[in-house]
Order: structure tokens, then C-alpha cells, then sequence
């Protein structure tokens, strides 16, 4: 029996539908590699201790998770089937944290499609309660978020956000948006730079995000 999957986030068969082959990661914090050892207290958040132990490290959960998919994409550099010149990345929500950042980090990346993150700092995080896994330290001193996914350019990049999604204002990611084209049009990409808006909330929209990111591969 198919399983069915609410708001579009069925990634790999929705990418595998449109000719992509998928490679599907279990975030740290998540599913089997959910915390095991220690008892979690924090009511609202599967990522509270891995992201204050990895702190403690030194490092955070965005940057161990950005490290996983740059190790993922080692081992799909190892298959023959795989086209290394179109590897890209996404994911929605915490999947669009770490697609935005594996984006602003991993050269060999050539596509993103990060999905109900983008938006201001100060609009989301810096005002809305989110899981700790959101932060790190001292981000907000230098740089906003248009300006760490214009890391990216001018490589192609689809934004995906939602119309009523309540924790990631639409008008503050309309606005940073504006600062990313501008950003990309510097960069001579402006048409490589795209913003999808879904009617509904904090979901993916896989109908009008992938012809969006087809049209800017074709």
C-alpha cells in the first residue's frame, strides 16, 4: 500500500517522477538518529540536545548536518548512474535550513530548492520561538539570509515558501527575497533566482516549485 504523505513531502518519488535520481537523508535528531542515550526533557524539539552538545563541541547541528550532505554527495560521486554536473539539494523546513546552508557551503552543488525557511532572520528566528538546531552563534552580526544564500550564486536556486506559514512570515521572505535578486543580478544570474509562494502553510508545494527549477536547468 502507498503511504500517503501530506504537503507534497514525498521528495525522492517527486523528484524521481520528474527524471531525478534521489538520495534521501535521515537528518541527525530524526527517526534512527534521534538522541538514544539521553533522556530528552525539551517539549517542543527532537534537536534541543544535539544542537547544545554540538556547541559544546565547538561546532552546531546546521554545520553537522551541512557535513552530512557533503558526505553524501561523496558517495554519489561513487555511482555510475549519477550525473556529477547536476547535483543538487532540498528539502522543506528543516530540510530547507539545511538545504540553504548546504547551499551556501558545498561547491559541488549546482541547484537548491529549499523550501518554508527562507525568509529574514530577524522576521523568524530572531522573533518566533524555533527549535535550537535554527542558530548559530553570531550569524546575525554579519550577514542576513539573502546574504548567505547569495553564497550560492550564480548557480540556479528556487525558493519555496508558503502563503500563511506562521513561522516563517511570507512578507519578511518577499522582502529578503528581493535582496537575494539583487544579490544574483550582481552576480549576472538575475533569471537564476526564483521565489515560489504555495496558498497554504509550512508544506511544499511540488507543482508549481518543480517546473520552476526544470525551466531554470533546461
Amino acid at each position: 500500500q502507498p503511504i500517503d504523505v501530506p504537503g507534497d513531502r514525498d521528495f525522492a518519488l517527486g523528484a524521481l517522477k520528474r527524471g531525478f535520481a534521489a538520495l534521501c537523508l535521515e537528518q541527525r535528531s530524526f527517526g534512527e538518529r534521534a538522541e538514544r542515550a539521553q533522556k530528552s526533557v525539551a517539549k517542543n524539539s527532537k534537536c534541543h540536545d544535539a544542537a547544545a552538545h554540538a556547541m559544546m563541541l565547538g561546532r552546531t547541528l546546521i554545520g553537522e548536518r551541512v557535513w552530512d550532505v557533503d558526505r553524501a554527495i561523496d558517495y554519489l560521486e561513487t555511482r555510475p548512474e549519477i550525473d556529477r554536473s547536476r547535483l543538487g539539494v532540498m528539502g522543506n523546513s528543516g530540510g530547507g535550513t539545511t538545504s540553504l546552508f548546504a547551499a551556501a557551503m558545498l561547491e559541488r552543488l549546482r541547484f537548491a530548492m529549499p523550501s518554508c525557511y527562507f525568509c529574514s532572520f530577524r522576521a523568524s528566528i530572531m522573533s518566533l520561538y524555533h527549535c535550537i538546531c535554527n542558530y548559530v552563534p553570531g550569524l546575525f552580526q554579519v550577514a542576513e539570509m539573502a546574504d548567505v544564500l547569495g553564497l550560492f550564486s550564480p548557480r540556479p536556486v528556487v525558493v519555496v515558501a508558503g502563503l500563511e506559514d506562521n513561522i516563517f512570515p511570507i512578507e519578511a521572505a518577499r522582502s529578503e527575497f528581493e535582496r537575494l535578486k539583487e544579490i544574483y543580478a550582481a552576480a549576472g544570474a538575475a533569471d537564476k533566482c526564483r521565489l515560489v509562494v504555495g496558498p497554504e502553510g509550512h508544506r511544499f508545494y511540488a507543482d508549481l516549485a518543480w517546473p520552476q527549477l526544470i525551466g531554470l536547468l533546461a
